[in-house]
């Protein structure tokens, strides 16, 4: 288009110097006459720049205004009006102009200023009657109908293919350009690259602005196409430009090109197009495939072939560690099933769970996951994400040291190491489980509590070593006789426990009992040494005992200790065993109730010194009065507290009060020692020692103040760590001595250099004394000085008994003969009233009776 009005500026001025004046028709104005170089030198100066503004409009926005088709006819006609000779050669410009109009602006645009021509080129005729100009008249007349008409109709088809291009090219994210030669820029580029890059649009018109935008990085890229293009390829290629807010961004580029048949290049086509996002995408997609093929997970990609079908799972993709792990390479995975890549799963719900990963659209985790190893078996972890197309994504990652570990620990939690029996918080969840199911289905549960006879004696003659064999041996027999539905465990200690979840009758129950004493009845050889020791049972029922867990293996402790008493091998649980004058489990309710509420009290048992009669010591004892069954005999009180894990609790309360109580009597003036029982499940308690250490600090009472007696059993039952515990009270100045001391029990050889500081007597060889029988006791007071210790005799009730025991060396004495056990108030007041004399006169025959 734009040629074309070049075109006409320069036929125009030539026609304007060539055309003489005189050729004009007389009577026309020769105004212009010998300035004809004058006329042709202003067609220049303004048609020039007149057309470059639309040239660079043009270029700027890729078409005109309609008012320019207008303006160019109107110039035209102002020339004819200047120098009329030139009429016909402007009537020929016009009528080429007409088909640049209709192409440009369509058939109505081209009507109107055809019709505007006519009239003006009828008026100059009629006015100047320039030579031949009707015959112009008529022909441009013809002409530019016939031309409006015919070109009209090619054109509307290519202005709507041109518009539809337009709309296209504008639609899309892509930059359109044409060029002419093989370099140089553009002499048309579309608008698209204002948005996409930010430079102004005729900034691309200049020479050097395209290579200026290219990355530096890219510079070679770019050359090497621009080589290309010059030898005539058509080129392809992506490359990095910088926008005009210095962003960075990727385009991909094709180049066709225009060649002369000499294979000259004359021209050049080019699209581009942002594949910024494309490229980031690939970038994390090689960074992603990279660390895919390196990484120790296996990764899977399954497409679901039948959406009714869970084994319809076709492994479409498989990164090196997942073909590993099936013992395949990658092309014999991909393409298969899944269920023959891995058969081990189609008996299983995972193809299942997979499945309904891909028609739920839901993620799935699966733990513990076994796949079948070349050497051994390996657990997996399973995860499954959906993905477009029936797929889902699963990733398998090895877990089976993790797994093995926790296995491991979970195993020791819940089993006794040294036989390998469930231990008690295990069979506490196998009964809680077994509980719930009776609850369903009604059906009856049986627990045996099993405590070896003897065991101790064992551990005491010949030592832990063989202590722990022998039980390894028990209970080996014990899971023999029972079936594999029962539960045998180790609760701790010589005892054990039996849960009979089938055949849980009565007479169930008593069969495994006999069962479990007639697997005891063979004597056990462990280096040569025959061992045998017997056992108590306890039985008790759900629901008929307890309907809890706790409750059920309380019931069968009481029936166990019931055994034990009465020297049988098993008894059923009944009410009287836990306490003959009242229910024990009502009892444990209140004791715990009692605790709480500071129910118990402290009494006092003088201890005297046989040798000054001075009071050496008070034995605190704790008491319990019930509100409902009045006084609990101590022995009970011990027995239910250690049934229910209550003792150390309650030997807290016992210190509490006696180390308060001997700080007390200290500002009275009273130089007192409090003595003090263990329970067998104190002495082993770790935190023992800082505890009473902690008490004696906190009410100001020194070490020496504080005596503990341990009984024999206790001591013997882990001698070295009894010793252990002994050793560090000693060294916290606490004094020990060892409770109903028995002739013989222990040995001299086990006593003999151990931290103990006294031995008390059993109270059953005093009441010999008292028959005239005094040999065991000479014997044991003897033993005690032979190493060092006081002797102390416990249960004095007589005077002479009480001379006797002077007289034979005995070093302290307690007694109701004494004193009995006093609440505190007593105790103060009979402090208070005996002196040393009323002690001294004891001995005198006679005195003694007014104690």
């Amino acid at each position: 288009m734009i040629m074309y009005r070049y075109l006409a500026i320069a036929v125009l001025t030539l026609a304007t110097v060539v055309f003489d004046s005189s050729v004009a028709t007389p009577g026309a104005s020769n105004v212009a006459g010998n300035q004809r170089w004058w006329v042709a030198g202003v067609l220049v100066l303004v048609g020039l720049p007149y057309n470059l503004a639309c040239d660079l409009l043009v270029r700027r926005t890729g078409t005109l205004p309609t008012v320019t088709a207008y303006g160019d006819y109107l110039a035209i006609l102002i020339v004819v009006l200047a120098r009329p000779e030139l009429y016909t050669p402007a009537a020929m410009i016009l009528l080429a102009l007409l088909s640049e109009i209709i192409l440009g602006f369509g058939k109505r645009v081209a009507f109107r200023a055809a019709a505007g021509a006519i009239v003006a080129l009828i008026a100059l005729g009629v006015y100047y009657e320039p030579t031949g100009w009707l015959t112009t008249l008529v022909v441009f007349v013809v002409t530019s109908q016939i031309g409006i008409i015919v070109v009209g109709a090619v054109s509307e088809g290519e202005l709507a293919h041109r518009l539809r291009y337009r709309d296209l090219v504008s639609g899309v994210d892509a930059v359109v350009w044409e060029a002419d030669g093989a370099t140089g820029p553009p002499r048309y580029i579309d608008e698209n690259v204002v948005e996409l890059l930010g430079y102004p649009r005729e900034a691309w018109y200049d020479a050097g602005h395209w290579e200026s935008v290219v990355h530096p990085d890219d510079s070679a890229v770019v050359d090497e196409r621009r080589q290309r293009i010059c030898e005539g390829s058509n080129d392809e290629a992506e490359y990095r430009m910088r926008t005009a807010d210095g962003t960075v961004i990727w385009v991909h580029e094709v180049v066709r090109t225009r060649l002369r048949p000499t294979g000259e290049v004359i021209g050049r086509r080019g699209v581009f197009i942002d594949v910024s996002d494309r490229k980031r995408a690939e970038e994390r997609v090689n960074q992603y495939a990279d660390i895919v093929e390196h990484i120790q997970v296996a990764l899977f990609i399954v497409r679901l072939e039948d959406v009714d079908d869970d084994e319809s799972l076709r492994i479409v993709a498989a990164n090196p560690e997942g073909a590993r792990i099936a013992n395949r390479s990658t092309p014999e995975v991909v393409g298969q099933m899944a269920v023959d890549v891995f058969p081990q799963i189609a008996a299983t719900e995972m193809p299942g769970i997979l499945a309904n990963v891909v028609r739920d659209g839901m993620p799935a985790e699966v733990q513990n996951f076994e796949v079948e190893g070349q050497n051994q078996a390996v657990i997996f972890g399973l995860r499954a994400f959906p993905l477009p197309g029936q797929a889902a994504g699963i990733s398998l990652y090895d877990v089976t040291d993790q797994a093995m570990t926790a296995q491991a620990l979970r195993h020791q939690a819940l089993h006794d190491p040294l036989t390998g029996l469930p231990n008690r918080l295990l069979l506490h969840d196998r009964l809680e489980t077994a509980l719930h199911t009776a609850e369903r289905t009604s059906s009856p549960i049986a627990l045996l509590v099993i405590d070896l006879d003897e065991f101790k004696e064992v551990n005491d003659t010949f030592g832990h070593h063989h202590g722990d064999r022998l039980l390894v041996e028990l209970s080996n027999r014990f899971t023999d006789v029972l079936r594999e539905a029962d539960t045998v465990a180790r609760l701790g200690g010589d005892e054990f426990a039996v849960l009979l979840t089938t055949n849980a009758s009565r007479s169930g129950a008593i069969t495994v009992a006999q069962r479990i004493a007639h697997s005891l009845e063979e004597p056990v050889n462990i280096d040569g040494i025959s061992l045998q020791v017997g056992a108590s049972v306890g039985i008790a029922f759900y629901p008929e005992h307890a309907t809890d867990a706790d409750t059920l293996v309380q019931k069968a402790d009481f029936a166990m200790y019931a055994a034990k008493r009465n020297r049988g091998r098993s008894a059923i649980y009944a009410s009287d065993n836990e306490r003959s004058s009242a229910s024990g489990l009502t009892l444990l309710d209140t004791m715990k109730q009692a605790i709480y509420e500071g129910r118990f009290v402290v009494h006092y048992q003088p201890i005297i010194d046989l040798s000054t009669g001075a009071v050496a010591s008070l034995e605190a004892l704790l008491r319990w009065d019930h509100p409902d069954h009045g006084p609990i005999a101590p022995a009970d009180l011990i027995e239910l507290a250690e049934a229910s894990d209550m003792i150390q609790r309650l030997t807290q309360i016992l210190l509490e009060k006696a180390a308060r109580d001997v700080t007390r009597w200290h500002e009275k003036g009273h130089d007192l020692s409090i003595t003090v029982n263990l329970s067998v499940r104190d002495l082993y308690t770790t935190e023992l020692c800082s505890w009473i250490t902690g008490e004696a600090h906190l009410h100001r009472a020194p070490g020496p103040e504080l005596r503990l007696e341990l009984t024999k059993s206790g001591v013997m039952q882990d001698p070295l760590l009894a010793m252990q515990v002994v050793a560090q009270l000693r060294q916290q100045g606490v004094e020990i001595g060892v409770n109903n001391y028995e002739a013989g029990h222990p040995p001299l050889s086990y006593l003999q250099n151990k931290p103990i500081d006294e031995i008390k007597i059993n109270r059953a060889f005093i009441s010999d004394m008292e028959q005239g029988d005094t040999y065991l006791v000479r014997s044991i007071i003897a033993l005690a000085h032979d190493l060092g210790l006081r002797a102390l005799a416990e249960g004095v009730e007589q005077c002479e008994t009480l001379r006797q025991l002077r007289d034979l060396g005995c070093d302290r004495a307690q007694g109701c003969i004494i004193s009995p056990p006093l609440d505190l108030e007593a105790c103060e007041a009979w402090l208070s009233t005996k002196s040393q004399a009323n002690w001294n006169n004891l001995w005198v025959p006679g005195v003694g009776s007014r104690l």
